[in-house]
């Protein structure tokens, strides 16, 4: 430089005619995203089978303990039947 001068700010002291830098471009692999997608996608369909599962689990007889039923120990089909017999004695 001429004794510490910029000459670039000498010829041009605003910086009006200065080209902007361009953007770093950033380069990405369609094939990693698409792995990744598929993933993510794979990874949010097991979670929903899961609850679903889950929730079908919970609701049914066999996991709930037939709660509806007399709890005498015996088995669901036992306490229909007594039921029954219950109601044609009375019944009568």
């Amino acid at each position: 430089m001429c004794g510490g001068l910029d000459v670039n700010k000498v010829l041009d002291p605003l910086g009006l005619f200065k080209k902007d830098k361009t953007p770093d471009v950033q380069q990405t692999d369609p094939q990693a995203e698409a792995d990744a997608a598929a993933n993510a996608a794979a990874k949010s369909a097991n979670a929903d089978a899961a609850a679903r599962r889950k929730r079908k689990q919970g609701s049914s007889l066999l996991a709930s303990g037939a709660s509806g039923a007399d709890d005498s120990g015996g088995s669901l089909l036992a306490s229909g039947a007594q039921a029954a017999q219950k109601k044609r004695t009375l019944g009568a």
